[in-house]
């Protein structure tokens, strides 16, 4: 056999073994791709049904909120009524009592005033009839 000869057996083998190496990776990679793929198909079944029933809950939950807005302005609307009943009524009923107890106290005061000029008059006479 020629040097030529071997070299291009050695050649030979060597495309030989990468053509191997490759068929190995090629078919590593097959897997790791239909792997990757039967992931993906499982996760979009499952999303999509849960992203109708998100769409529902989504649907629903603003139908609430509607309610609650609606509810919100009623008591809204009750509150505003019970305050202004609630200032009408301590208006009504405190304008009186301040007037009565303005009135107490100007009749107390008065009593007790005509009680110390009953108490100074009637302690002049007594004094008056002693000295004579």
């Amino acid at each position: 056999m020629s040097l030529l000869a071997i070299a291009w057996t050695i050649v030979a083998f060597l495309v030989g073994a990468l053509v191997v190496v490759l068929c190995v990776v090629m078919a590593n990679l097959f897997r790791v791709i239909t792997s990757t793929r039967d992931l993906i198909d499982g996760v979009t079944k499952q999303t999509v049904p849960l992203l109708a029933e998100v769409g529902t809950t989504v649907t629903l939950v603003n139908q609430e909120i509607g309610r609650v807005d609606g509810i919100l302005a009623t008591a809204e609307t009750a509150t505003t009524a019970v305050g202004n009943v609630v200032n009408v009524v301590s208006s009504t009923v405190t304008s009186p009592l301040v007037k009565l107890s303005a009135f107490a106290w100007g009749l107390r005061r008065a009593v007790s005033k005509a009680a110390e000029d009953d108490e100074g008059s009637a302690g002049t006479r007594r004094r008056g009839r002693r000295r004579r």
